[in-house]
């Protein structure tokens, strides 16, 4: 396996044409940024990773201004030291984003699954192969398109589905209406995501409805730092309580939040939290006081493939989160991961990460380069 040396580090910030659909009608469109990192080792072995930023008017350059100060504590060192190298990032004194700390450390643990000569997932647990995709819409226009959209998914291949909704308690409701009256006898594991829009009132009122008609969960009621009302609606609902899982992600924070039951399960990103390093920590926590972790895999292929292998990995999830505009996050990627006809995904059996990155298409469309290396310094 060698040292694993870190030699290079190079960082790339892309923002597809497209911008794609709100998750809230209030939403502006969002300006995706694809924030790439590439760790090169002495050894010949370049680990990789990605994930996204939404902004409303011009692409994000903030998580690669942040690497840029991060690269030279890199250079040098073994990429193999995962748990040390985290800890030397691990904000102290002053904040430091946990996505840009979640690019490095992803990027370790491809460098390491490849040294081994082995897929990611089988790193980290090999627990399963496949498991299964839910489909998470966009915002609709109306009740009857959610109707619509759920008949062309089924048709597809997908028995669960996640809708983003107009977070309007009437308005949800009726959706709910439709939807059942037109899909409940199929079967189907479904999911509502409210985008911490609702109050507490307003989350006990659908969050009932949601109890009686069977739904696998209710996603995102309510703030995520109101803690106290997480722990109200838990108590008081028969749907399993989630929260967005984006603003508290730190394992310390989550561990006490999930003995306090706040939530039914805990949600989270290994992109938002700081990488596999510290989701393996939450997992574990959580684990600890009985609860399931439902991983996020939104956004970039490469970053979907980070939470997917860790949930493969893990005895911990439920489903994938397949969005569906798949080709939004695809840029650049000539294997990226689909639910199948069955409604599972799987990962390649390629060591690391296993997806194939276009870098020549990403250097010429990159907004921002950088790339630092031990002898050539910075570019």
């Amino acid at each position: 396996m060698h040292n694993q040396i870190i030699d290079r580090v190079e960082v790339f910030v892309c923002a597809p044409p497209l911008r794609g659909s709100t998750w809230t009608p209030e939403q502006p469109a969002p300006c995706t940024t694809h924030t790439f990192i590439r760790i090169s080792t002495c050894d010949g072995i370049v680990g990789v990773a990605a994930t996204d930023s939404y902004t409303t008017h011009h692409p994000d350059a903030v998580l690669a201004e942040t690497l840029r100060d991060m690269i030279p504590d890199l250079l040098g060192r073994s990429a193999l030291q995962r748990e040390g190298l985290w800890m030397h990032f691990k904000p102290r004194a002053y904040a430091r984003s946990a996505q840009a700390q979640a690019l490095i450390d992803v990027a370790l643990w491809d460098i390491a699954a490849q040294a081994a000569g082995l897929p990611l997932f089988r790193l980290l647990g090999g627990y399963r192969e496949r498991i299964d995709a839910y489909a998470s819409t966009p915002v609709l226009a109306t009740p009857q398109a959610y109707v619509d959209a759920v008949q062309q998914l089924v048709e597809a291949g997908f028995a669960a589905i996640k809708f983003h909704c107009w977070c309007d308690p009437a308005r949800d409701l009726q959706l709910l209406e439709q939807v059942q009256r037109a899909h409940g006898d199929k079967g189907l594991a479904l999911m509502l995501d409210v985008e911490q829009r609702y109050d507490l009132d307003a989350a006990l009122k659908v969050g009932r409805v949601l109890g009686e008609l069977g739904y696998a969960w209710f996603e995102a009621p309510l703030d995520d730092y109101d803690l106290a009302g997480y722990r109200h609606l838990s108590a008081r609902l028969q749907v399993p309580v989630l929260a967005a899982g984006n603003a508290i992600t730190d394992s310390q924070l989550v561990a006490f939040a999930a003995s306090q039951q706040c939530w039914s399960r805990v949600r989270v990103d290994v992109m938002t939290c700081g990488g596999i390093t510290p989701a393996l920590k939450i997992i574990h926590h959580a684990a600890a006081s009985g609860l399931k972790v439902e991983l996020q895999s939104w956004g970039h292929s490469l970053a979907q493939a980070a939470n997917l292998h860790l949930m493969l990995g893990q005895p911990v999830c439920s489903y994938f989160e397949q969005a569906c505009e798949v080709e939004l996050f695809e840029f650049a990627t000539a294997n990226p991961i689909r639910t199948n006809a069955q409604g599972q995904v799987t990962v390649s059996q390629q060591p690391g990460l296993g997806l194939q990155i276009d870098w020549e298409q990403i250097g010429r469309v990159a907004q921002l380069q950088l790339s630092v290396g031990r002898q050539a310094g910075a570019a």
